[in-house]
């Protein structure tokens, strides 16, 4: 006979909880117990089926026993005697306790557990498998170099790529130097010292079946990050030890070297993972495993690497860029102002006390800076939902997120920035009526309201479901930003699939907010140039891929219940259309 128990009265907090609610099991029924103590009568049943059996039964109980149970199964400590045999535990039995243990934790079922590890460990060739990364790898570099090439040289007018000429003269002027080398790495040396020492809130990611259902900590403290950097460069600025101007005098360089760090860390991140065994969900093809990337969580101390790339790097640069260029435009006209014989024009602030020079930065450029003001904001203060999205929870650090968000979103979502500067620049700003002006300004905050709500109802209703959920007070909370009492479709996986508040109307409703954002950008320069509309030409086509992978993953992972859910919520992006 062997005897397995499970102590629990060791620890005061859960020998509490048991009091309140103890409980055992022999031969599958149910007696009351003061320390929670599982016989098992049958020699043969072994200890990886007596934890499937236990788990099953705190699965199926969870709910009428309150969240204390969830709580404690997800901390139990097993203390294992076999009096029978010395036979130590077996790899098996640590498998399946932690698919339980991830069911536990995500509110889900075991066999949902299992579809999840299964998926998570599978290699899926996408973007054209290791052709077409490869081509990824070489062409979108080359892209970005034309772009900002034809931005700054030829007004934002094609050329021909071909042309040798438009090469020779434009690459000397965005050979990295010594300043901008600078400027960027230690941008990045500061932003991952912040990432490491502020203070911030702690939030658990989801269960990963790679760690055996491990749920990583997270210090989320972007808001923190993200004031010590503003104080920073406005007293840089007005000492004038750093002017904001240099980050858009030094935009090309910068590109350049945010570029190169981009590949060395790609490299590097894959060698490493390859050579201490830290890969995951490796493929076979090292171009392919080059893009996806090797390590699924790399980490320095406390610092998640993955989110840190992914936030505190390229949103908070693009909005620098933004910036160096509004003050950039201001002192331009400000000093054609002054050419002309005008006298500046001042605002008196607060009766008196403060007294300013007018901003004359124009509106196109001030709509971009706050448009991308907006995008960094909320990624700080909406931090703490970021550790439960895809691309953290799935997706590896390879040269996808490496080199996209080093380089590609700070140095190419910045086209429409880059383009109204330069036309200023050559004394030709982009000017529209007031009314195209308003209307373009109501349409971005109103997008924003709905990107902003739509995706903090998504989170905090996963955060709910697993009892992570954070109330925070960081600005801005929008109105509506959380679901009192949301409507969802119970799968039989497990999950919850939201259908309330925004989503009750379309299946992807920050993604159609989030478009719309993206063409505003563009629209706000005019149309004499395409370079400004890269953006939403691209991001439309990262979300039809990004929409048809998930609609193929939830067919799969859901069947007829992601059948029910389309059924009830049957528009994509606009209701009532499409």
């Amino acid at each position: 006979m062997s005897l397995f128990c499970i102590n629990r009265s060791s620890r005061g907090e859960e020998a509490a909880a048991d009091k309140q609610n103890p409980f055992s099991i022999v031969d599958n029924k149910y007696y009351h117990c003061s320390h929670f103590t599982l016989s098992v009568t049958s020699p043969a049943l072994s200890y990886t089926a007596f934890i499937k059996q236990h788990d099953r039964m705190l699965l199926q109980t969870e709910r009428g026993m309150g969240s204390s149970l969830r709580h404690r199964a997800t901390k139990r400590k097993l203390s294992v005697e076999d009096v029978s045999s010395s036979r130590s535990l077996s790899s098996t039995s640590s498998e399946s306790g932690s698919e339980a243990d991830i069911a536990i934790k995500t509110g889900g079922t075991v066999e949902g557990a299992k579809k999840d590890a299964a998926r998570d460990s599978k290699v899926m060739y996408e973007f054209g498998g290791p052709l077409g990364v490869s081509a990824l790898m070489v062409g979108f570099p080359i892209l970005m170099l034309y772009f900002y090439l034809c931005l700054a040289f030829h007004r934002g007018h094609l050329q021909n790529p071909l042309s040798h000429e438009f090469w020779a003269n434009g690459l000397p002027t965005i050979v990295p130097t010594y300043r901008a080398t600078m400027i960027y790495m230690l941008f990045n040396v500061f932003q991952l010292f912040t990432a490491a020492t502020l203070p911030g809130v702690k939030v658990l990611g989801l269960p990963v079946p790679s760690l055996g259902g491990k749920q990583l900590e997270y210090l989320c403290n972007g808001v923190a990050t993200w004031y010590v950097d503003l104080v920073l460069v406005a007293v840089l600025h007005f000492t004038g030890v750093f002017p904001i101007t240099i980050v858009i005098d030094e935009v090309g360089p910068i590109m350049s070297v945010a570029m190169i760090w981009g590949i060395i860390v790609t490299i590097g991140c894959y060698v490493v993972g390859r050579v201490t065994g830290r890969d995951h969900r490796m493929s076979g093809s090292i171009p392919y495993d080059l893009f996806m990337g090797a390590i699924l969580n790399p980490r320095i101390g406390n610092v998640d690497l993955k989110m840190w790339n992914e936030i505190r790097i390229p949103w908070k640069l693009l909005f620098f860029v933004s910036l160096s260029a509004a003050v950039k435009d201001h002192e331009i006209n400000m000093a054609r102002e002054l050419q002309a014989g005008l006298t500046p024009q001042v605002w008196s602030l607060f009766g008196g006390m403060i007294e300013m020079n007018a901003i004359k930065t124009s509106a196109p450029l001030l709509f971009m800076l706050l448009a991308h003001l907006l995008y960094v904001n909320a990624c700080m203060k909406g931090e703490e939902c970021i550790p439960t999205t895809w691309d953290i929870f799935y997706e590896k650090w390879g040269f996808m997120l490496i080199f996209w968000n080093f380089a590609g979103v700070p140095f190419s979502y910045c086209y429409s920035t880059l383009y109204l500067l330069n036309r200023s620049l050559a004394n030709e700003p982009i000017q529209h009526s007031k009314f195209y002006t308003t209307f373009l300004f109501v349409t971005l905050l109103l997008a924003y309201y709905v990107w902003d709500t739509a995706n903090s109802q998504k989170n905090r209703f996963r955060m709910q479901q697993r009892g992570t959920f954070l109330e925070r007070k960081t600005f801005p909370q929008l109105p509506w930003g959380t679901l009192k009492k949301p409507t969802y479709v119970q799968t039989k996986h497990g999950n919850k699939l939201l259908t309330g508040g925004h989503w009750r109307f379309v299946r992807k409703p920050h993604y159609t907010a989030d478009l719309i954002m993206a063409l505003s950008w563009g629209l706000i320069t005019g149309f004499d140039s395409l370079i400004p509309y890269f953006y939403v030409v691209f991001f439309t086509t990262v979300l039809v891929h990004r929409v048809g992978r998930d609609e193929i993953h939830c067919q799969s992972k859901y069947g007829a219940d992601f059948d029910e859910y389309c059924r009830q919520v049957p528009y994509m992006f606009i209701p009532f259309i499409f």
